[in-house]
């Protein structure tokens, strides 16, 4: 006789007892164990898909979201294979993602039975605790294990028959991760000792380079952002925001932020006016991060992040929790004037340039953050849409920017965006053509969520533009003629077309809108750009 039922109850109330509040279920007959417990479950939240890849997604941005764990539920087989690029994006960003795959026995490993293949070791490196577990095997204790700093794979071997038992109403645990990873630390001992390293490698690190340029990235907490302003304008020296570290549109660092895009930082560079890089966060999506890493490159570097990835071969990196940023006084740094007028002519080019060319698509994310009202949850997809938004968005509009940046893929984006979105806030998505391509399933989310008001935005170019700069074959673009509207009546929701962007809006809470660049504007607006920043 099995125990599923029992088994089933069990390894749900251990999800709750870990801090788990939404549970994301793509029902098939070997979970179906799991499945029937849930629904009978009180003061859980369950998220209902059909595909699997779109689910680990959504459950991929609901934890990022919330800062507690989230679980995805898979029957066997291919389907728990679905997992594995969400988990690559949670290893690489430090998302507490649950993985939950149902199994047949292991004495079916290996025989080629239907839907078994074997389960253990499917997501490799990118989970920091794999349980294989069957009916009647002890699972708190081994949970113990799991500090949440990365995803938890449980792998569940059900036998048949499955549906083994009562099933009864039952109410969720409410608990918490506190005993695993802390988000803002506690004050202990080895965090102690953290921030006496961290303020002392800084303090070296200015020793060594008397005019620093410091990068922000992804900054993931409220009390990362502020901790982080509050070192840099004690420090001084000039900075490039990224839209991620929520700290772009900040008027506390407005005299020393670089406004005038990236290529600033190369120009420096190549003339001498920095000889040190700090970055502090997520990885940067700037060019000149992966030009640091060049055998060539002499730039002293230090990165601080909470991750624990350097982004270079070279370089010196801390993991340091950006939230306990030190309240010191580092010494002077070097007179950074020529760097800051050249930014600000750039600016003004760059206005220019955005002016000149309104229907180019730099100027159209230019006119859409505009039209994004604040406080709005405003996601970028990777590729061109996140480097452009850095770019050319208006810094008036105050958006805190989602993004997944942990391995820069075009995958499970919207579906993402939708785990990000919360019923008392309207939503706007801005992704690439061929990135929305990718996730056609993701609006599968308005079924579970009567209440979301959201503006799918599709930048549609014909393609991946982002390669015809790069290597100028049509190869890399994956042309195409595509639209999307029949793609938006599917899913039932309005569809606009734009070549402008309005200055108020006023249409649907659940909607597509396809940006249609003018490709001769945008060429003419690069050549522009790049123009300026080619001059010494």
């Amino acid at each position: 006789m099995t125990m599923n039922i029992l088994a089933s109850q069990n390894l749900l109330h251990e999800l709750g007892r870990l801090g788990v509040e939404d549970v994301v279920i793509c029902a098939g007959a070997r979970n179906s164990p799991l499945v029937a417990v849930l629904e009978r479950a009180r003061g859980v939240r369950v998220h209902s898909y059909f595909e699997e890849r779109s689910a680990a997604f959504f459950a991929l941005g609901r934890a990022r979201r919330d800062h507690r764990p989230t679980a995805v539920i898979t029957t066997s087989g291919t389907a728990a294979a679905q997992l594995l690029p969400a988990a690559i994006e949670a290893f690489h960003t430090g998302v507490p993602l649950i993985l939950v795959t149902a199994d047949r026995p292991r004495r079916l490993r290996g025989t080629g039975a239907p839907q078994a293949i074997d389960q253990t070791g499917l997501f490799a490196k990118f989970v920091e605790l794999e349980i294989d577990l069957e009916a009647g095997e002890e699972l708190a204790p081994r949970l113990a294990a799991w500090t949440g700093v990365a995803p938890l794979h449980l792998n569940f071997c059900l036998d048949e028959p499955l549906l083994d038992g009562p099933l009864h109403a039952w109410q969720w645990p409410q608990g918490t991760m506190s005993a695993h990873r802390n988000e803002s630390g506690d004050g202990s001992e080895e965090e102690g000792q953290t921030d006496t390293e961290l303020k002392s490698r800084l303090t070296a690190f200015f020793a060594r380079a008397a005019q620093p340029v410091a990068i922000v990235g992804t900054l993931t907490t409220p009390s990362e952002r502020a901790a982080v302003e509050e070192f840099l304008v004690r420090l001084g020296c000039p900075v490039y925001l990224e839209a991620t570290s929520g700290l772009r549109e900040s008027t506390r660092l407005a005299q020393q932020a670089l406004r005038s895009g990236d290529k600033v930082l190369s120009w420096a560079l190549r003339l001498g006016h920095v000889d040190g890089v700090l970055r502090i966060g997520g990885i940067p999506t700037v060019r000149i991060w992966r030009d640091l890493d060049l055998p060539t490159s002499r730039i002293d570097v230090l990165s601080i992040s909470r991750w624990p990835f350097a982004g270079l071969s070279r370089g010196e990196f801390i993991a340091a929790d950006p939230a306990r940023m030190p309240r010191h006084d580092f010494k002077t740094c070097a007179s950074a004037q020529a760097l800051l007028e050249r930014d600000r002519l750039g600016q003004r080019h760059l206005a220019a340039c955005l002016e000149r060319e309104p229907t180019s698509e730099p100027a159209l994310v230019h006119a859409l953050s505009r039209l994004i009202p604040t406080g709005a949850t405003t996601y970028l997809g990777n590729s061109l849409p996140i480097r452009e938004w850095d770019l050319a968005a208006a810094f008036e509009s105050a958006n805190w920017v989602r993004a997944s940046r942990g391995v820069n893929g075009i995958d499970g984006q919207m579906s993402t965006f939708f785990g990000h979105m919360s019923e008392h806030s309207e939503g706007w998505c801005v992704l690439g053509d061929l990135t929305t391509l990718y996730d056609l399933t993701a609006p599968w989310a308005f079924h579970s969520n009567s209440g979301l008001r959201a503006r799918l935005v599709v930048i549609n170019n014909g393609g991946g533009k982002i390669f015809s700069r790069l290597f100028g074959s049509p190869l890399f673009e994956n042309r195409h003629g595509l639209g999307f509207s029949a793609w938006a009546a599917m899913w039932g929701l309005d569809h606009e077309t734009w070549t402008q962007v309005p200055r108020e809006w006023r249409g649907s809470d659940r909607v597509v809108i396809e940006i249609r660049p003018d490709e001769g504007a945008t060429e003419r607006f690069w050549n522009a750009y790049d123009a300026f920043w080619a001059a010494p």
